[in-house]
């Protein structure tokens, strides 16, 4: 019969397996063909029965053909009363509740850094400030043995028999093997497609720096050339700690122009609150001459500034009974229309 496993990174495996398999069975087939996690440190779950003991077979735990099981790690050893940090020599005692919850969560972050490959993950999620997130469970995590460690807590695996549980109910479960083989195969088409296509360099650019009289505003103007383009270019702006050529740097930001058969161009430009009123942010592209034209104004900060604090001084001076009065956001690209 047909079994899946929810593995250590949540993705789905199938198992072919017999009812007379003992769990030690099933624990040395996970071992050799999903994660390589010795079988003393698996801990294998169906629904809320724990198959904890290895002499037992499938049939007597209930497992039933297309079931979903759950691997977790199982930790070894004990606790050390005697020699835990700040004890005194000789004195055991009875280690809190804090203090045990602080020494499994650190044993489950080592355990897990060595077993666990991070890039299996479907929920595991670097932002571009650099951080981690949990996408399963919308949790925020500083380093990566931090979110490892979250991973095998309680509130996350009760999140994963939820998934599983919701998933078998909507019988998603018995196609996850054949997904995954279709998913697998368009994914290596996409990449001999992107192997064929043929890049032909670099596109032609010129950059204008200048200072609108008006506004007194700095502006940029691109004007990128794509003579043998395809389609319409895009553009986007991208954050320094997205990318990993260089340091990352808060002070700058990434204008990205990109457009097929060329290659993606980046310019650095500082990180400063734009101007997107009508005509001071624009784009244009021009059919006949292949060329893509963008426009952007740079706020002056210290507009900005002073435009925050004559609003504050308006609703200081507007008194208590202007509190239910609706208020305007001032925001960085008004900044320039203020006097």
């Amino acid at each position: 019969m047909q079994i899946f496993l929810r593995s250590l990174t949540s993705r789905t495996v199938a198992l072919d397996v017999q009812p007379g398999d003992t769990v030690h069975d099933l624990q040395r087939a996970i071992q050799h063909q999903v994660d390589a996690v010795p079988p003393h440190r698996q801990r294998l779950a169906f629904n809320t029965t724990a198959l904890d003991d290895p002499a037992k077979t499938l049939r007597d735990y209930r497992v039933t053909p297309g079931a979903t099981l759950r691997l977790a790690l199982g930790l070894r050893g004990g606790i050390d009363f005697q020699h835990r940090a700040g004890s005194k020599f000789g004195g055991g005692g009875v280690m809190s509740e804090q203090q045990a919850a602080a020494d499994r969560k650190e044993r489950l972050r080592k355990l897990a850094l060595e077993t666990v490959d991070l890039n299996k993950d479907p929920y595991f999620l670097k932002n571009h400030l650099g951080t981690f997130e949990c996408k399963l469970c919308l949790t925020l995590h500083t380093t990566e043995g931090n979110y490892l460690a979250h991973t095998q807590g309680k509130r996350h695996q009760q999140n994963l028999g939820r998934r599983a549980a919701r998933e078998e109910k909507l019988g998603i479960a018995a196609n996850a093997n054949a997904n995954a083989n279709a998913n697998a195969d368009q994914q290596q088409l996409q990449a001999q497609a992107n192997k064929a296509a043929i890049k032909i360099g670099r596109p032609g650019y010129k950059v204008t720096k200048s200072r609108d009289l008006r506004t007194k505003q700095r502006t940029l103007l691109f004007e990128v050339d794509y003579p043998q383009a395809e389609n319409q270019p895009r553009h986007r702006f991208m954050s320094t700690f997205e990318q990993r050529v260089e340091a990352a740097d808060k002070t700058y930001q990434f204008l990205l122009f990109a457009c097929e058969p060329y290659e993606t161009v980046a310019f650095k430009v500082p990180n400063e609150p734009l101007d997107k009123r009508e005509g001071a942010f624009f784009t244009n592209w021009d059919a006949s001459t292949n060329t893509f034209t963008l426009r952007m104004s740079l706020a002056d900060p210290a507009a900005a500034a002073a435009a925050a604090e004559l609003q504050r001084k308006r609703a200081a001076s507007a008194g208590p009974g202007a509190a239910g009065a609706p208020k305007r956001r001032v925001l960085a690209a008004d900044a320039g229309v203020v006097h």
